[in-house]
């Protein structure tokens, strides 16, 4: 019997007139054969990479036909997390992948994903020349977009977990440790508590005011040490079983100027604001941005957010397999808000001379509104670096 997101899925694969889609490890493997235990190959599914997978050698391959028949390839090490329930499990080595392909591959009709999409067409075509390979990396967008009851649950454990993980870093932050130190303590937390992998490459990003440091939003540097009037930007997510977390504070080492402290105050009322305004079947995700502005302009702290009402930068994104799911939350996003989506907004400021500060919560839209994933406190700015908190 199909799951309820397979049937989704696999009428999504009939109404394209495809005789099956083929997959590399990577989100759509993940969410299509629902094997939430098998570590993804992250080298190429970069969302921000300039090309795609070119020619890596995938380690698991998931076939689903258009009858819905579904077989997992993989190589021995990922044979125990695969799920076996739900789909045929082929286990081989590398380089028989290709003969192993031609007993599974039943169609000329063929969709495949961008994660090692070169080796892919390659081997089709050596498998039958006449197989024509289509992109069809957007197919479940849709599908993903509206999380299910077991998928909301997940990530709320995994937004509390780095809620968790940064107010480690909070307390354990010494006088003279380096940037790369306190990424390390991301590191090191997640590792201890059994997380699969980050999401992306985390940030604990040091600006410290009144030093060239201070004068631009960017770069941070590795090995800058931690001192008084240092603005700490956190930008960290975890994944695990399969999804992605995405969360952001900044926290001021020792006493903040009053134009910082009441901006950052300004710049989380105006988060909270936006997702007092959310109705569900009305918002458009374009609307997001304006009314975090709304409220930056009117506690007198518009001037400072990065990104103005007209500019392209965006609010964020959604999140799930993939830490940034589409569409981005840009203004001219016409696509309205649903309950059981999750996306993440992270608007930013930044003080010239004093540094960069960020807010990014996970939020759900919910039927009557929207709920804010991350709890960490939201009061929480300066840091006595005298002692911990």
């Amino acid at each position: 019997m199909l799951s309820k997101r397979r049937e989704k899925c696999l009428d999504a694969i009939q109404k394209t007139g495809l005789d099956g889609v083929l997959y590399a490890l990577g989100p759509n493997f993940q969410y299509l054969s629902e094997s939430h235990s098998c570590l993804w190959q992250r080298n190429a599914m970069n969302t921000f990479a300039p090309i795609s997978g070119a020619s890596i050698i995938p380690e698991a391959l998931l076939y689903v036909n258009k009858e819905g028949k579904s077989t997992i390839l993989t190589i021995p090490k990922h044979k125990d997390t695969v799920n076996s329930l739900l789909n045929d499990v082929v286990v081989s080595y590398l380089d028989q992948f290709e003969d192993e392909l031609t007993h599974i591959i039943d169609g000329k009709k063929i969709g495949i994903g961008r994660d090692c999409d070169q080796w892919i067409k390659e081997t089709l075509s050596h498998i039958d020349p006449t197989i024509t390979a289509t992109d069809v990396d957007s197919l479940f967008e849709d599908i993903r977009r509206i999380k299910d009851e077991q998928e909301i649950a997940h990530m709320k454990k995994l937004a509390k977990f780095t809620d968790d993980a940064v107010m480690y870093v909070c307390k354990h932050l010494k006088p003279g440790m380096t940037m790369f130190e306190a990424e390390r303590m991301i590191v090191d937390y997640g590792l201890q508590h059994g997380m699969q992998d980050l999401a992306f490459s985390c940030t604990c990003g040091f600006k410290t005011r009144d030093t060239e440091n201070a004068q631009a939003i960017e770069p941070f540097e590795n090995e800058r040490k931690l001192v008084e009037g240092t603005m700490i930007a956190f930008d960290i997510g975890y994944m695990d079983q399969g999804y992605c977390s995405d969360w952001g504070r900044t926290v001021y080492y020792g006493t903040a100027p009053e134009l910082v402290r009441n901006g950052y105050q300004a710049l989380q009322a105006a988060q909270v604001y936006m997702v007092s305004k959310i109705q569900p079947g009305v918002t458009r995700f374009g609307d997001l941005y304006g009314y975090i502005c709304d409220k930056a302009e009117e506690l007198g702290y518009y001037q400072y957010l990065r990104f103005k009402r007209e500019e392209e930068g965006g609010n964020g994104h959604h999140i799930g397999t993939e830490t940034h799911e589409m569409p981005w939350l840009k203004n001219d996003v016409d696509l309205i808000l649903q309950p059981g989506m999750i996306f993440c907004s992270e608007p930013k400021m930044f003080f010239k001379n004093e540094g960069y500060m960020r807010v990014e919560d996970m939020i759900l839209v919910t039927e009557n509104g929207a709920e804010i994933l991350t709890k960490f406190p939201r009061d929480l700015f300066e840091i006595d670096f005298t002692k911990n908190i």
